[in-house]
């Protein structure tokens, strides 16, 4: 794909995703089987994957490597943003009752409800970096959420 056919903004899924290297001293970097456009400047385009450093991480795509990807845009909509929203709600939910369940039989029903609190934040936090890698979601918003969700400063 070529720098011209990327959107600021939008999700794309790689079908290729490289290990980066980074900058000297930094380890390297497997980018995201998904990533949204930040922006494009210095000849690249700068991304978002889902991978948290210090808050919102982004890393920058040279144009030599974005030709090189296999990329697909992603489709999205007020609707199916809407969809993938819910679907990360309530797969959290399910997977907090799940865990509720699993803790109860070994410990106090409050102590399972406190952990199934702990891992619902946990899960939807991970959902919300997944979103925001496919665009669904503005990165910065998912950072605010993702603080609120489990009460952790991210930035």
């Amino acid at each position: 794909m070529s720098m011209t056919e990327l959107e600021v903004g939008a999700g794309y899924e790689v079908s290729n995703p490289p290990i980066l290297e980074m900058q000297p001293g930094e380890p390297h970097h497997q980018l995201g089987r998904f990533f949204t456009v930040i922006a494009l400047e210095n000849g690249g385009a700068r991304v978002y994957d889902g991978a948290y450093d210090s808050g919102v991480s982004t890393v920058h795509l040279p144009a030599e490597i974005v030709s090189r990807l296999s990329i697909q845009k992603l489709d999205k909509t007020a609707e199916t943003a809407f969809t993938d929203l819910m679907t990360a709600l309530v797969s959290s939910a399910a997977a907090a009752n799940e865990q509720r369940t699993l803790v109860a039989g070994h410990n106090s029903a409050d102590e399972a409800v406190d952990a199934s609190h702990r891992f619902f934040a946990q899960f939807l936090s991970g959902q919300i970096k997944g979103l925001a890698a496919k665009g669904v979601i503005n990165p910065n918003l998912a950072v605010i959420m993702t603080v609120l969700a489990t009460g952790v400063e991210l930035a």
